[in-house]
């Protein structure tokens, strides 16, 4: 998708991340697990992301998923990895579900008045908690950039 962005003048790109729940890497069954690798399952799953990412007329005005968060093909689980095949680790159906209701915020918000707030959404879908970048934050940024670039 980050590819196909880069290669796209006009897009809205929308992609959620979230965190796998940790499993031994030996497959050994629950009961067999030591009180820290229980402690890391419990802990885990529950975080998540979604970005935002525009471009209109070749310009990039919200980065993609990629450049906030750069994807590394030696990461355990590639880049390349449909969510939908056999999975590498299993996800928390709560984190998805808070992923989709935070895509769905967006996806009314921008249906209902063609227009986006919000650039990236952290959240944790164990506390309910959320961290949103918005988009006026993003564009003061990138005008300040601009301007020091013009000053230089």
């Amino acid at each position: 998708m980050n590819e196909y962005f880069n290669q796209t003048d006009d897009l809205i790109y929308i992609d959620a991340g979230i965190e796998g729940v940790f499993l031994p890497a030996d497959g050994r069954p629950q009961d067999q697990w030591t009180n820290d690798e229980i402690e890391r399952h419990v802990e885990s799953g529950y975080s998540g992301q979604i970005v935002v990412g525009l471009k209109k007329e070749g310009r990039v005005i919200l980065p993609p998923l990629n450049e906030v968060y750069p994807i590394n093909a030696q990461d355990a689980i590639p880049p390349s990895h449909n969510c939908g095949t056999e999975p590498y680790q299993p996800q928390r159906m709560i984190a998805n579900e808070q992923a989709a209701m935070h895509i769905a915020t967006v996806m009314n918000e921008l249906f209902a008045s063609n227009t986006i707030h919000v650039h990236v959404s952290n959240f944790s879908a164990r506390t309910g908690g959320c961290r949103p970048i918005f988009v006026d934050e993003v564009l003061d940024l990138e005008s300040l950039s601009n301007k020091d670039q013009e000053i230089s």
